[in-house]
């Protein structure tokens, strides 16, 4: 009984470890890019793209290797804000300081900073009209225990809307370091990752 356990609970962490290392359900990156213009014009090797139009509990976070022919090299979770009239399903977009909601538009990743609870973040600069209250509002990228929780995606299904996100992305700590990874390749480049939110149609 306990050799089919353990062989029960190897498969198990086999198939989390493949739902962490496969991205899944990137858009493509170059019919996004030429119908987005945009706002900062940096040479950065890494993109982020967030589409908040699919459910939270499927990745709607996605890294691009822009350098190498835009391959999608991670994809992950990410809550939205809980302000406003926003559902688990559906977010409310809003750039006004203390709605708690997220924001759309371009960002740029402007390094580490440590928030109010101690907790590393990255710093989050807006360049669009839809997000140019970032700084100001304290939007960050940050680790959820909410969205560490979850190991695979669940299809159509949405994280509960809680304070876990005030407008900032929070994400899993896999997600977290992953994009910490790519922002320093940036950074060490003397460039700045690119992170753009929408809502796709």
């Amino acid at each position: 009984m306990k050799k089919y356990l353990r062989i029960i609970g190897i498969a198990l962490i086999s198939c989390i470890m493949v739902s962490f290392c496969i991205p899944k359900g990137g858009p493509d990156l170059e019919t996004f890019i030429n119908s987005h213009e945009q706002i900062n014009k940096s040479n950065s090797s890494y993109e982020i793209l967030v589409d908040f139009s699919k459910p939270s509990c499927e990745d709607r976070l996605f890294i691009y290797d822009v350098s190498h022919d835009q391959k999608l090299v991670y994809s992950g979770v990410v809550l939205h804000g809980c302000g406003g009239a926003s559902t688990p399903s559906k977010p409310e977009f809003s750039n006004e300081i203390g709605s708690h909601c997220s924001s759309l538009g371009e960002y740029t990743l402007e390094g580490l900073v440590t928030m109010k609870n101690g907790k590393e973040a990255i710093k989050l600069k807006g360049w669009s009209d839809t997000n140019s209250n970032a700084e100001e509002r304290g939007i960050y990228i940050h680790t959820s225990i909410m969205a560490t929780m979850l190991p695979f995606n669940l299809p159509n299904a949405n994280f509960p809307l809680t304070k876990a996100s005030e407008g900032c992305f929070a994400v899993s700590h896999h997600t977290y370091h992953a994009i910490k990874k790519y922002m320093e390749i940036d950074k060490d480049a003397n460039c700045k990752t690119t992170l753009i939110a929408y809502y796709g149609e």
